[in-house]
């Protein structure tokens, strides 16, 4: 039991390491958002269509991008539309 109540901080610890190491690869956090990039890519669960919500709209801020299902964030619009994403209708 000692030894599960260990790995989150061992993870945790991982985890700063990275952000502050100076490493020229991409952090952890990093690899998964683009910073300064604040398009949402998401995937509808019920239709599997493709949307992009951009700040401000009606579901910005509940919109959860998980990069493991295929979200991206993005940078401009005209990248999301690039890319096969249409805006979101809401």
């Amino acid at each position: 039991m000692k030894n599960l109540i260990g790995i989150p901080i061992i993870f945790g610890f991982f985890i700063l390491q990275t952000q502050f190491s100076g490493s020229r690869s991409p952090s952890l956090i990093t690899s998964f958002t683009k910073p300064g990039c604040k398009i949402k890519g998401n995937i509808s669960i019920n239709t599997g269509r493709k949307f992009y919500h951009v700040p401000g709209a009606e579901d910005y801020q509940s919109t959860v991008i998980d990069p493991t299902k295929g979200e991206k964030w993005f940078c401009t619009e005209s990248e999301a539309v690039a890319n096969g994403w249409s805006k979101a209708p809401k």
